[in-house]
């Protein structure tokens, strides 16, 4: 089961490294300019810790991951993008559907907590909540479902005034932009959803 997440992980870094310029770009006419090289630095470090961490315990394996991810990352975004990370230590595939939906459901209250953000506010909060809504209207995960609504999900962050972090002194100028951490974030759970398909049909 590890070498699954292994798998999600490693596969995250190589999309992330080779779109951590784009975010940065982005992430310079919204922010400080560096969500793409920040969340790359997280990956890099969980990527080098992988084979380190010597234990069996999904919970404890991504708890120490996300841990890791966050110190190097430091400041809001690791605080904020390793939380759905120690979350899916959770996940029991005997009852993927119903675990997962916890995963999603733990995630979003946290993300609002600690980002003081809400849905809407173009954040990471506006692709969870997308997901979260498709896997609890339907009994069946449906992949290609899921990697449409994570892609609908990104593109309406353009729209969408951003309320939260730096973007939020831009008042309507951020508008039209992708929000760089929805960026990031689509990217990691594509990778998650594409690895779960792997796991299920082994």
């Amino acid at each position: 089961m590890i070498k699954s997440y292994k798998n999600w992980i490693n596969n995250s870094y190589f999309q992330i490294k080779e779109n951590y310029i784009e975010i940065n770009n982005l992430d310079q006419k919204l922010g400080d300019g560096d969500h793409g090289s920040t969340i790359l630095k997280g990956l890099d470090t969980a990527v080098a810790n992988l084979n380190i961490i010597s234990s069996e315990d999904l919970i404890f394996f991504m708890s120490e991951i996300s841990k890791l991810m966050r110190i190097s990352m430091g400041g809001a975004s690791g605080i904020l993008m390793t939380i759905f990370i120690k979350e899916v230590g959770n996940i029991n595939y005997d009852n993927f559907r119903l675990s997962i939906l916890d995963v999603f459901s733990n995630t979003i209250e946290k993300i609002k907590k600690r980002g003081k953000v809400q849905f809407g506010d173009k954040s990471i909060l506006d692709i969870y909540v997308p997901v979260y809504d498709e896997l609890f209207a339907n009994d069946i995960i449906n992949i290609t479902k899921i990697l449409n609504v994570l892609d609908h999900a990104l593109e309406s962050t353009k729209s969408m005034r951003a309320k939260v972090g730096r973007a939020k002194f831009l008042d309507t100028k951020g508008i039209g932009i992708i929000d760089p951490g929805a960026f990031s974030t689509t990217l990691i759970l594509k990778e998650f959803f594409k690895e779960f398909v792997n796991e299920k049909n082994n």
